[in-house]
């Protein structure tokens, strides 16, 4: 059905997911009209010229929206500052609540624009919000933040594709991001680990401390407390009495960021059964309503594997015991594969 009429705000990213979706929508009828965000004072011109390459080629306006000391407010900083606290924090999780479907979409809007679309890989059906076709693409995890005021006025032309078909179609209509490469996960950061840019933020806030183990016995050194995650295997060293047992791995499940230590532990020491969360936000008013009539599942990381799950007040209890739960990361909720809402882990 042609959508003669409607006008559509395209977030163009300069990727091919956010390229096929303006195509797919200017091929159905709509009305588009590409914006281009500037996040970061210093990025490469290239993503801008390819979302205004693939703007000229689908003959649609194309604009560049100056967004950096919003960015760097809500996104930069706070992925700073959690690390600093010693969380694990989540920053395309604020990027998408404040930036994109915060500033952007109010922005579009007052424009006049009836929708925003993005190339992100989830699906919207009767003003509710389910995963990508591509499960190893899909982006739900990220809007939870999403309400029902701003899913009627949002599109995901991509999300009920697989990505290798997406990249079929920009070959097809010979689309100049055909050809790109996958975006780094985190857009702000300029190598793929985000420690060396922990390590020139923060400089002097990254001490180095001992490792604990859970009786409180030192037996080995960190290098900063910010430069590690729950979970984590590597990067702290152990004494060589140590090193030179036969016990398993040890993995990060603690910080005692008072006294500058690290906990670690291996086996059932790294394991949770259950959590607590905070800033609980459901799609729809209704969704809190019904979660003991669900089979409900939470998932604590993206990709992350679906965990069967009951949720009590604020109080997250797992089916089994799971590792790597870390506090500032997002905790989201679903039915089967519909996202209900997510708070972030404390």
């Amino acid at each position: 059905m042609k959508m003669l009429g409607k006008k559509v705000a395209v977030a163009m990213s300069g990727g091919v997911d956010s390229g096929v979706a303006a195509a797919l929508l200017v091929k159905q009828g709509y009305q588009c009209e590409a914006f281009h965000l500037k996040l970061l004072k210093d990025c490469p011109k290239e993503a801008e010229k390819f979302a205004q390459a693939t703007a000229e080629k689908l003959k649609i306006p194309f604009h560049l929206i100056d967004l950096t000391k919003l960015f760097k407010k809500k996104v930069v900083d706070y992925f700073l500052e959690a690390y600093r606290q010693g969380l694990t924090p989540n920053p395309c999780v604020v990027c998408n609540r404040f930036i994109k479907f915060g500033e952007l979409l109010s922005y579009v809007r007052r424009l006049g624009f009836d929708y925003l679309a993005t190339g992100h890989y989830t699906r919207i059906k009767d003003n509710r919000l389910f995963m990508g076709k591509d499960k190893i693409k899909d982006q739900s995890y990220f809007l939870y933040h999403l309400n029902q005021k701003q899913l009627v006025h949002i599109l995901f032309p991509v999300g009920g594709y697989l990505k290798k078909e997406v990249i079929a179609m920009a070959r097809k209509w010979k689309l100049p991001v055909a050809y790109r490469s996958e975006s780094q996960e985190i857009c702000f950061l300029p190598e793929d680990d985000y420690r060396p840019f922990l390590k020139r933020q923060l400089g002097n806030k990254i001490i180095p401390g001992d490792v604990l183990d859970t009786k409180g016995k030192i037996i080995g050194r960190h290098q900063g407390l910010p430069l590690y995650t729950i979970g984590q295997r590597h990067g702290f060293s152990l004494s060589s009495k140590i090193q030179s047992s036969l016990l398993p791995p040890y993995y990060v499940i603690g910080k005692d960021i008072k006294k500058n230590q690290l906990i670690v532990g291996f086996g059932q020491e790294t394991e949770k059964k259950g959590f607590q969360v905070k800033d609980l936000n459901w799609l729809s008013p209704d969704y809190q309503k019904q979660l003991l009539s669900l089979d409900l599942k939470v998932r604590i990381r993206h990709q992350g594997e679906l965990l069967r799950c009951q949720l009590k007040g604020d109080k997250v209890i797992l089916k089994e015991a799971e590792r790597g739960i870390a506090p500032g990361q997002s905790a989201v909720f679903y039915a089967k594969d519909e996202v209900l809402g997510g708070g972030i882990i404390i």
